[in-house]
C-alpha cells in the first residue's frame, strides 16, 4: 500500500534535508580548517576530510539501508540520529599521563595544561593578583585543568566564577586533577558554568575585581572573538572600580604582528594596559596584558601584602616587593604598540591572520615570539618607556625600578646560555648589578605554595 504525502509535507521534508546537508558541509569546512592547522597544508586536509566524509556516507547508507525497510517510522529514526549528532560532544577530550604528570588534550591536538606545569599555571592567577589590594570577586574565562582557577582561592576571595566552554573538560578536571586545584570543585564560594566565556560575561549583571582570561590557541577557529575590542569593552563593563582584566598571551603561538594587534586592541578599552611576565624561561614564555580600569600607579606595598596573603610568607616587605617586580615587563602607554590595527567583531584580523602565521611558521617563513624575538620585545618595551619614566612605576624608588629591568635581563641570559652564546657571561654580570642578593633566585608566589613541576626559572646559587 502506497502512502501519499501532501505538498506541504514534502516541502517540509525537503527543507529539513537541505538544512541537514548544509550542517554536514559546515562540519566539513570546519574540519578542513582544523586539520589544515595540523598538516600545514589545506590540500592534504581537504583530501582527508573528503575521504572521511564520503566513507561516512557509504557506511551510513549501508547500515541504515539494512534496517530502514523494517522501521515503522523511518523519518522519526532519521530525526533521532540528527538530534544525537547535534547533542553529541563538540570535541574529543582526553587525559594523557606522562610519567607522574597528567594533561588534558582536546581533539588529540590542543593541550589545556597539566599537573606537570603546576607552578606556572598557578602563577597565571597569582602574579596578576599581586597587583590588586583586595580581590573579593574573581572571574575566570576558561578553566582547562582548573589549576589556575583554583589558585585564585589562595587570595581568599568571597566568590570565584569560572566559565569553561567544554563540559567534558570540567568533568575530567574534577575527576583527575583534584589534588592540584586547591579545592576548586568543593569550595562553596566557587561556581562553574559549562558555557562560552564571552557569553557568560554578556548575560551576567555581576561585576568583578579581576577577570582572568586563560591561554587560548589564537589560530583555533572562533578564538579570535575573545581578542576583539568589543569583547574587551564588555569585560571592562563587568569590572568594579580599580578592577583589572588579564589577557594571557602564549608568545610561542603568536608572531609580533598578532601580539601588537591584540595589545593595541585591548588598549582601546582600558585607560591603562601593563605587561607582566609569567615566567623567566629561556625560550617559550607567556606574557600577561593587564587592562586596568584605574590608571593609578602600582603600589609596592600591595605587592608585598598580596604575596604574603597568598603564600603565608613571613619575609620582609622589601624582599617580597623585589621578587614581584621582576615580573613587570612594561606599559602600553609607551606608544610602541599604538600603530597596530584594531581587531573587531566586524574586522576579525586575528581570526584570519593567526592561522596563516601558524602555517607560515611550519613552512619556515615566520617566527613566534620566542627566544631572541621575545628578548627583543622585552628590550623594545623598556626602551620605548624606561622604568624611570613609566607612570605606573611612579611610587617605586630607583632600586626597585631596576628590578623591572632585571627580569628582562635574566630571561635573556637564560636564552643566551641555552644557546651557548658567549655573551651570556657579561649579561649575568648586568643581572647581578641590578639585583640585590635576596632577589636573585627566580622565586614566584606559586613556587612558595607548591613543589614539583616546572620552576619559574633557574636557581642562581
Amino acid at each position: 500500500m502506497t502512502q501519499s504525502h501532501s505538498p506541504r509535507h514534502i516541502a517540509t521534508l525537503g527543507a529539513l534535508f537541505t538544512l541537514s546537508g548544509a550542517a554536514a558541509l559546515i562540519y566539513q569546512v570546519l574540519w578542513v580548517r582544523e586539520l589544515g592547522l595540523l598538516f600545514g597544508s589545506t590540500a592534504q586536509a581537504a583530501a582527508l576530510t573528503i575521504a572521511i566524509f564520503f566513507t561516512g556516507i557509504a557506511l551510513g547508507g549501508w547500515l541504515f539501508g539494512r534496517v530502514a525497510g523494517r522501521l515503522a517510522r523511518p523519518l522519526r529514526a532519521f530525526g533521532l540520529v540528527e538530534i544525537g549528532v547535534a547533542a553529541g560532544p563538540s570535541a574529543h577530550v582526553a587525559v594523557v599521563e606522562r610519567g607522574e604528570a597528567k594533561f588534558i588534550r582536546v581533539n588529540n591536538f590542543y593541550t589545556l595544561g597539566g599537573s606537570g606545569a603546576l607552578v606556572p599555571e598557578r602563577n597565571q592567577t597569582m602574579i596578576p593578583l599581586l597587583t590588586h589590594p583586595d580581590p573579593r570577586e574573581v572571574f575566570f574565562l576558561g578553566m582547562g585543568t582548573g589549576i589556575s582557577a583554583g589558585a585564585g582561592l589562595f587570595a581568599n576571595p568571597d566568590r570565584v566564577t569560572v566559565c569553561e566552554l567544554l563540559p567534558d573538560v570540567i568533568d575530567f578536571a574534577r575527576d583527575w586533577f583534584g589534588p592540584y586545584v586547591n579545592g576548586l570543585f568543593t569550595d562553596p564560594r566557587v561556581t562553574i558554568h559549562p558555557e562560552d566565556g564571552r557569553q557568560c560575561l554578556a548575560r551576567t549583571t555581576a561585576t568583578y575585581d579581576m577577570i582572568t582570561a586563560d591561554l587560548f590557541t589564537p589560530w583555533r577557529a572562533g578564538v579570535g572573538n575573545v581578542y576583539t575590542v568589543e569583547h574587551y569593552a564588555l569585560a571592562a563593563s563587568r569590572l568594579n572600580p580599580g578592577g583589572a582584566y588579564v589577557q594571557w598571551m602564549p608568545l610561542y603561538q603568536v608572531s609580533r604582528r598578532e601580539f601588537e594587534i591584540i595589545a593595541n586592541t585591548m588598549a582601546q578599552a582600558f585607560p591603562q594596559v601593563t605587561l607582566w611576565r609569567g615566567d623567566l624561561y629561556a625560550e617559550r614564555s607567556i606574557l600577561a596584558l593587564v587592562g586596568h580600569t584605574d590608571p593609578s600607579p602600582l603600589d609596592p606595598a600591595t605587592l608585598a601584602a598580596q604575596w604574603r596573603t597568598m603564600t603565608g610568607s613571613d619575609e620582609p616587605d622589601a624582599v617580597l616587593i623585589d621578587r614581584a617586580l621582576k615580573f613587570y615587563a612594561g606599559n602600553a602607554a609607551s606608544g610602541l604598540l599604538a600603530d597596530a590595527p584594531i581587531n573587531t567583531d566586524d574586522w576579525p584580523l586575528i581570526e584570519y591572520l593567526a592561522p596563516r602565521t601558524h602555517r607560515a611558521v611550519i613552512a619556515g617563513r615566520a617566527n613566534w615570539l620566542t627566544g631572541q624575538a621575545r628578548d627583543q620585545l622585552y628590550a623594545d618595551l623598556l626602551a620605548a618607556l624606561p622604568p624611570e619614566d613609566d607612570p605606573h612605576l611612579a611610587q617605586l624608588d630607583d632600586a626597585q625600578r631596576d628590578l623591572t629591568r632585571a627580569g628582562a635581563v635574566y630571561a635573556e641570559w637564560r636564552g643566551l646560555r641555552a644557546r651557548n652564546d658567549l655573551r651570556a657571561g657579561a649579561l649575568w654580570q648586568d643581572f647581578i648589578a641590578l639585583t640585590p642578593p635576596h632577589a636573585r633566585n627566580p622565586d614566584s608566589p606559586a613556587g612558595q605554595v607548591a613543589t614539583g613541576g616546572m620552576a619559574f626559572g633557574d636557581a642562581t646559587n
